[in-house]
């Protein structure tokens, strides 16, 4: 038995929400909803080192901001190695995420 789906009306509020949301709403409530929705417009300033593998050693620092999570923040800057440009030289061969933190203002 297949059940037809049902498409939303342009005026309930789910139909604009998105799936996730939608669900929340579905499942738990308007309130858990909203903070889902927040949750999804959240975005994050991160900051990692880099350790230079040169002659120098030594090490230098990576930021941006308006990541969408710290998993993408850390590996977006792990890509950015600052070494050849740092004055230390080198390659990069190691990082570490600094700190991942939501930024102000954003989704609250």
């Amino acid at each position: 038995m297949s059940i037809p789906a049902r498409r939303a009306s342009r005026n309930r509020p789910c139909s604009t929400l998105g799936p996730a949301i939608a669900l929340a709403t579905l499942c738990c409530g308007a309130a858990d909803a909203a903070e889902v929705r927040l949750a999804a417009m959240t975005s994050y300033s991160a900051s990692g080192t880099h350790q230079c593998n040169s002659d120098k050693g030594g090490s230098c620092v990576v930021s941006g901001t308006a990541f969408s999570n710290c998993n993408d923040a850390a590996s977006l800057l792990r890509t950015r190695d600052c070494c050849p440009t740092s004055g230390n030289g080198g390659q990069s061969r190691g990082f570490t995420l600094n700190y991942c933190l939501p930024e102000e203002g954003i989704g609250r």
